[in-house]
Formats: C-alpha cells, structure tokens, sequence
C-alpha cells in the first residue's frame, strides 16, 4: 500500500500549495477569540421563499444564530428597516445566476455583502464574479452538486470565487445535499486550499419537516461585527457542520516516511461515531465499533499535503473542518 501511495502522489508532494488559510483552532480565547453561528444563503418572500424578510430574520434569531444573509434570487433584499436584536449581523446578500458557456447547468453565484444589485442575467459568469468582488463581496460557488456542476468544466475556467457550499440543506431533499467530492477535486486540480460553508438555503419555514437550520457555518473572530464574520469566511477562520461541534484540530509531525514527515491529528470534537481525516492523498479514520466518542487522534498517510476533518455523530450528521496544510 505504501508503494501505490508513492506512485499515485509523490509526483505531487513536492509542488507547493497555494493560499494557506488560516486555522481557526490555533486562536485561542485568552486573545479575545470566540464563535459566531450563521447562515449565508435563504430566500425570502423577495423572490421564491415563504417568509417575509422579517420574519426570517426573527426565526434565525430565536434560534441562536449570531449572523445571516437575506440571499433572494438576483435582487437585494433591503435590510436597513429590519428589526432585529441589537448584537445581531445582517449582512446583504443575492443568489445570482449568469449563464454557462462552459456546457453545464445555469450558474448559481451566492453573494454576500452587495451593495448594489448586478444584471447577472445579462453577463458572463467572469464579470459577475469579478462585480461582486468590485463591490467588497464574496461570490460562493452554491450547492454544486445539486446543480451538477462539474469542476472541470464549470469552475476551472473562472478566477476570484471565494470557496464552496459544502453542505446545502434545502439539497437534502433531493438527495445532493453534499459536495465534498467537488470540493477535494477542485483543491487537487488547482493545488490550492479553497475554505468552505454550510448553509440552509431556507425557502419554507422554520416546521420540523423542513430543512431550515439544517446547516450552517461558524466563524472564529474578535469582533461582533460584519466586516469580521466576512475576514473570517475568506480566510478560513470557520468550520461547517449540519449538527456536531468542532472544538479542537491539532496537527503534530509523528515521524517519517522515506525522509517525508508523517502526521497525526488530533480532533476534539461533540459525541461522534467517526472521525475522517481526509486528504488530497487518501485518509484516516478513527471508527470505535460504533461507540461515541469525544477525541480522535488519526495517523495520516505519507505524502499528504493538506487534510480536513469531517466529524459524523450518531444519527450520521457532519461537521467539516476548512483543510489544513501539513507542509
């Protein structure tokens, strides 16, 4: 097996990773860190949801979620007449869909912190991405399976997108709730390390048969404050998860392989009945027969460049950790 893993990657090992994110488990709270729980991408009565502005904002609240952006379908949802609780952050936001000349489904751009609406129907995926940026936004490549992307295709062409929807609830349904795979693929054909979100994409209401709150994102900051929820988001100070929590992710060097260090990682997480420490080079796993547990320690395999962390508690629900690199 150590000899595949050699063929299948040690033409790679040496090529350097682009973009290192930040860890967000290596800011403690001596420094005045803490989490923020939110939701980037719901509709609304504005374009195909059932619930009004306000009344999605007071459903996010009552639940414990510390920031949200109101994502109707190509327009913004004003938000400045919104009651909401003194410390709570609104951050505008539209899902916009220019077309694909690459061969694929319409595009689906979520953007976060616009401050004018864009034409996207009108432009290239190219000059919406670069728009949203123009503005200070994000643009986020939204629910990627569900719209069958293929990142070959679709993604590679296009420059400035801030990461990927790894999680999409309202997709859940559909059975292409998770895009994971897409998100490895696009790290592995770029050499680069892409942060990730979790999100509802709430178009109903809050019932107990509906997906909303069924993802979301948590962020690592200073501040309680928009602009530090999106300089978290963009350097990957966050993790994602559709149920358990993430408290701790530690890598040590533990040895070497053929003069290449070798790594284990440490997770301390919510009770979890698996923990996978994938990487652009196969895996661990740390699996107890079925039992829950709260640490996991994973030995990596040689020549891996990056690895993330999904949690999987009891009832088969995730967490994700952004990667991280380990050389």
């Amino acid at each position: 097996m150590d000899e595949l893993r050699s063929l299948h990657a040690n033409s790679r090992y040496d090529r350097p990773v682009a973009n290192g994110l930040a860890n967000p488990f290596e800011m403690p709270d001596e420094q005045g860190y803490f989490w923020l729980k939110g939701n980037l991408h719901c509709h609304t009565t504005r374009s195909d949801g059932k619930l009004s502005p306000q009344q999605r904002l007071d459903g996010y609240a009552a639940r414990g979620f510390d920031f949200l952006s109101l994502t109707d379908h190509q327009y913004i949802t004003p938000i400045d007449d919104l009651r909401r609780p003194e410390d709570f952050i609104l951050i505008p936001g539209a899902e916009l869909h220019p077309r694909n000349p690459f061969g694929g489904q319409l595009h689906h751009f979520l953007s976060i912190n616009l401050k004018e609406d864009i034409p996207a129907l009108e432009m290239s995926p190219q000059e919406v991405i670069d728009a949203v940026r123009a503005q200070g936004g994000l643009p986020w490549l939204a629910h990627p399976h569900w719209s069958s992307v293929i990142i070959n295709r679709d993604v590679l062409p296009l420059n400035g997108l801030a990461g990927i929807e790894v999680m999409n609830s309202e997709s859940t349904y559909t059975g292409r709730a998770e895009a994971a795979v897409h998100w490895d693929d696009w790290m592995w054909l770029t050499d680069s390390l892409i942060p990730a979100i979790g999100v509802d994409d709430a178009h109903g209401g809050f019932g107990p048969n509906e997906p909303t709150c069924g993802a979301w994102t948590m962020v690592r900051v200073k501040e309680r404050t928009a602009e530090a929820v999106l300089r978290a988001l963009e350097t990957g100070a966050s993790y994602s998860s559709a149920g358990p929590n993430l408290y701790d992710v530690s890598v040590r060097q533990n040895g070497s392989w053929r003069d290449k260090p070798l790594h284990e990682i440490r997770v301390v997480c919510s009770p979890a009945v698996r923990v996978n420490g994938v990487c652009d080079v196969y895996g661990g796993t740390c699996y107890e027969g079925g039992r829950q547990f709260t640490e996991a320690r994973i030995e990596l395999p040689p020549l891996c460049r990056w690895v993330r962390i999904e949690v999987v508690d009891a009832t088969g629900l995730k967490a994700w950790s952004n990667p991280i690199p380990l050389h």
